[in-house]
């Protein structure tokens, strides 16, 4: 029968941990040694001085380390979680890939089923617009030249001394 002072650490092993069987073995046979020094002390406080004191702490702190792949996340280990959060990630990356390849053929498959005349007005703007497009492409060379000449816009404040800016 597990002394009362030793139940939390052991709650905290048989409730959190999945151990195998050699971890079990390890675990009881350091409760076995732990149970030894909790008979050797008058209370409570005397056992947990004693217990910091010698290096059964350090056992058991190393046992929770060693084991710490047993540790149940969720109902997992943390080793199969791990493994299982892997294998979302791939399928996950897996999906999204093949999804992205399908709405890119499916644009494609759309752009070309598309008339001549609205594929042109797709890419090229209202630039192919018969009666805008040679408007828009002369506001564009005016502005092209007037840059070209020192003009800036109203609205440009590149170059400008930062002083001198509202």
């Amino acid at each position: 029968m597990a002394h009362p002072w030793l139940t939390s650490r052991r709650q905290i092993l048989d409730n959190n941990y999945r151990l195998p069987p050699e971890g079990t073995a390890e675990v009881d046979a350091l409760f076995s040694k732990m149970e030894q020094l909790a008979m050797q002390c008058s209370d409570q406080a005397t056992f947990e001085q004693q217990m910091v004191a010698s290096p059964l702490s350090q056992e058991y702190n190393s046992l929770i380390a060693k084991y710490s792949q047993y540790y149940v996340i969720d109902g997992q280990t943390t080793s199969e979680h791990l493994s299982t959060m892997k294998k979302e990630a791939a399928a996950s990356a897996a999906k999204e890939a093949v999804k992205s390849g399908i709405e890119r053929e499916l644009h494609i498959a759309a752009v070309q089923a598309m008339p001549e005349p609205l594929r042109e007005l797709k890419f090229g703007g209202l630039r192919v617009v018969p009666v805008i497009g040679p408007i828009i492409q002369w506001i564009g060379n005016i502005r092209w030249i007037y840059r070209l000449f020192g003009g800036r816009r109203k609205d440009d404040i590149s170059g400008q001394d930062p002083s001198q800016i509202n």
